[in-house]
């Protein structure tokens, strides 16, 4: 570029499909992009850059990840040719696809953990006819995962965030293509946690989610994950919420000394995927259902408050009518407070596709539904004994005027995570959002909570 011309200003949208973890990335990347000299918009069709952030880990979560490229190429066409469309993020190399091939409407193509690269493509796409060319595949080698992370263009709401503190997994999983889609874990030191939630904290941020594959292998140098909790409780955070807890590696000191800390809510997420102990040998899961009574056994004596919530894979190859019937009834007995229930779905590339003892997909839909009932029946009674009881709640949003609710605020007590779980309706209009407010429940479904705020209302007073 010639010295002292004027670039030209881009506007750029940005969408995340998939995981929460997906949207930390797409926060980075509009962090450096914004340095690169773009702008972001949330009208698509006003933006010379439109960036979507890939999931892949399952066929399903890749064909989301196509129609959304399909809808957003469609505002590229009408841009005269020069709106740039981009795919960064879990792009499916653990499908063998040839995706250049196969979406022909993306300029680019950014690989996972290789988003500071986009201040380049920036630079050309704003340089005019003298710009150097970038390549369609943008090759991600040596590039830092955690570029511009403390200092990420939030996408939530102001006054929650996620943490993302370690990337990839080392775990061997058979039925998982994490590994193959974003490597082997690599950890964030505990200063640059601790400074991002500083930052957090000093805009205002309430409630921060802690992410990683497996949090629980986190380990810098000497610290493991729950010194690097530890030291995000002294930035003055209120809420600390952790994902992803894996059960092999969970003690019940671990959480001793996490729910040690009034910051650290009593909300466990911890995926079980099975019960049955053939299933999770064949699943490579590390543990066995002995230890999973005996976690979760013991938490709950302990903490007769805790939320835990957890996944649960039906369908597995192998899996016969008496595994199935032991996940069942531990699904029963354990009285999950919320819990997730996938289909298994064959991952090319993975042991699990390669495993004999195929599931008919009809069994497996029944067999899904079988354990969703028996979750909501759970489910239904866990969230009735909650009325009567009071919860600080953290509002998120006023209702729309489209909701039974509507005028009234909608927030969470500390046992429902953003976006995952279910909402508590306040009925007040002196409630604000981003604070807290002490909430008497009144009533409860499935999922939701509805409450009155007790007098004295609001905790932040």
């Amino acid at each position: 570029m010639t010295e002292g011309r004027d670039k030209k200003k881009l506007r750029a949208y940005i969408t995340t499909m998939g995981c929460s973890k997906n949207l930390v990335d797409s926060e980075a990347a509009a962090a450096v992009i914004g340095r690169a000299g773009c702008e972001l918009t949330a009208d698509p069709s006003q933006a010379d850059v439109l960036l979507v952030g890939a999931c892949s880990f399952l066929a399903s979560s890749w064909r989301d990840t196509v129609e959304e490229v399909e809808r957003l190429a469609g505002y590229k066409r009408r841009g005269g040719g020069t709106t740039k469309l981009v795919l960064m993020g879990c792009l499916p190399v653990h499908h063998g696809m040839e995706f250049e091939k196969e979406l022909p409407d993306v300029d680019h193509f950014v690989p996972t953990g290789a988003h500071e690269r986009l201040a380049g493509l920036v630079e050309s796409w704003s340089g005019g006819a003298d710009a150097p060319p970038s390549p369609r595949l943008v090759d991600g080698a040596g590039s830092d995962r955690f570029a511009n992370f403390e200092e990420r263009t939030p996408l939530t709401p102001a006054h929650t965030a996620y943490v993302k503190v370690a990337e990839g997994c080392n775990r061997n999983c058979s039925f998982c293509a994490i590994p193959a889609i974003r490597g082997r874990q690599v950890v964030r030191p505990v200063d640059a946690i601790v400074r991002e939630v500083e930052h957090m904290v000093g805009r205002g941020v309430r409630e921060v989610s802690v992410l990683s594959q497996d949090i629980v292998s986190y380990k810098d140098g000497g610290a493991g994950f729950v010194d690097v909790v530890e030291e995000i409780v002294k930035t003055g955070i209120d809420w600390v919420r952790l994902f992803y807890l894996h059960p092999a590696g969970m003690t019940l000191d671990h959480v001793r000394r996490l729910f040690d800390h009034e910051a650290v809510v009593r909300y466990l997420e911890m995926p079980v995927q099975h019960a049955s102990n053939s299933m999770l040998k064949r699943m490579r899961r590390s543990h066995d259902r002995g230890h999973l009574e005996r976690l979760i056994g013991g938490i709950r004596a302990e903490f007769p408050d805790v939320v835990i919530r957890s996944e649960v894979i039906a369908g597995f190859p192998g899996e016969t009518e008496g595994d199935f019937e032991k996940l069942l009834k531990f699904v029963e007995e354990m009285e999950f407070d919320s819990l997730g229930v996938f289909p298994y779905s064959r991952e090319p590339g993975t042991e699990a596709a390669t495993l004999e003892g195929t599931v008919p997909d009809p069994v497996i839909r029944q067999r899904v539904e079988d354990l969703a009932a028996a979750q909501e029946a759970v489910s239904f009674g866990v969230q009735a004994a909650r009325v009567g009881k009071s919860f600080d709640v953290l509002v998120d949003r006023e209702c729309g005027v489209d909701e039974e609710s509507a005028g009234n605020v909608a927030g969470r007590f500390y046992g429902q995570a953003l976006d995952i779980d279910g909402e508590v309706f306040v009925e007040s209009r002196e409630a604000v959002v981003g604070e807290f407010v002490r909430v008497r429940i009144t009533d409860s479904g499935v999922f939701d909570l509805t409450g009155v705020p007790e007098s004295g209302a609001s905790r932040d007073q």
